[in-house]
C-alpha cells in the first residue's frame, strides 16, 4: 500500500486528522487503533468564507455528547454538531448548513 510509504503516510494521517467530524480516521494496522491528532478540549463554531454560511459547532479533544434523554454517544476525538438545525442526522452535522446558506448572524 502508498500508506506503507513514510511521507505518504505521514500526509494521509495529517490530511484526516484534519477532518472536523472525525468521520475520516486512520487506523495503524499494527496495532488495531486509531491514530488521532492530540486535540485540546475545546468548542469552536465552523465558518464557511468560502461557501458563504455558518458551519456546525466543532468539538475537539472527547468532549462528551449527551442525548436530551440521557442516553450518551460513543466519545470520539473530533465531532461536528449541527448548528443550522436542518441535519438529517442530528445532532450531528451532515453539511446541510451549506445546501441552506446557513448564516448565524455573528
Amino acid at each position: 500500500m502508498e500508506t506503507d510509504k513514510p511521507n505518504v503516510r505521514v500526509d494521509f494521517i495529517r490530511q484526516v486528522g484534519n477532518c472536523p467530524a472525525g468521520r475520516l480516521v486512520a487506523w495503524d494496522k499494527k496495532t488495531g487503533k486509531p491514530v488521532e491528532p492530540d486535540l485540546p478540549v475545546s468548542i469552536g463554531l465552523v465558518e464557511d468564507p468560502e461557501q458563504r454560511c455558518s458551519g456546525p459547532l466543532w468539538l475537539r479533544g472527547g468532549i462528551e455528547v449527551v442525548a436530551a434523554d440521557g442516553g450518551k454517544y460513543e466519545l470520539r476525538n473530533r465531532v461536528t454538531l449541527c448548528r443550522c438545525g436542518e441535519s438529517k442526522n442530528k445532532p450531528f452535522c451532515d453539511g446541510s448548513h451549506a445546501a441552506i446558506k446557513f448564516r448565524d448572524g455573528l
